[in-house]
């Protein structure tokens, strides 16, 4: 009788981590983004990791958040990313991706340097504003990164 309580008493660990939503995140971030990407910054969330990576020969960022909790269910994710041009995100050159996703929201890619139209004027920009959240690590605040203007091409 004790050894079987003992069997049952392990048994019920197993099987509840069988059905766990938590452990590691079997994507990573240059995988996501594809061939070519480096890790440029990182922001730690309490439940994900958002990413910003970078595509030298593409002249191309990538943003992805790669979640920490929940895994395999879908919850709520959001990955964003623009350019930016007078300190502010240019909302028609980027995208967002927001929805419930098992394991990431993204990639999102947008040009890293280069020429922009903005308003009336023809500049040079190579900022970027990136973001990312999930439902339990809400987030608003988005982050510049300015990409090194002489590898543009």
């Amino acid at each position: 009788m004790i050894a079987t309580a003992a069997a049952a008493a392990l048994a019920i660990p197993a099987q509840a981590d069988a059905g766990s939503t938590q452990g590691r995140n079997p994507y990573q971030p240059d995988a996501v983004c594809g061939s070519g990407y480096k890790h440029v910054n990182r922001v730690r969330l309490r439940t994900a990791d958002v990413y910003l990576m970078r595509n030298r020969r593409k002249n191309t960022n990538c943003v992805v958040t790669l979640k920490r909790q929940d895994l395999g269910r879908p919850t709520p994710v959001t990955a964003s990313l623009h350019r930016a041009a007078h300190g502010r995100p240019v909302l028609d050159q980027g995208g967002i991706e927001q929805g419930s996703f098992r394991y990431y929201a993204g990639p999102i890619y947008v040009r890293a340097t280069g020429p922009m139209q903005v308003g009336g004027e023809r500049r040079l920009e190579s900022c970027v504003f990136w973001s990312g959240n999930t439902s339990r690590d809400v987030n608003p605040a988005k982050w510049m990164h300015c990409n090194s203007v002489s590898s543009y091409e």
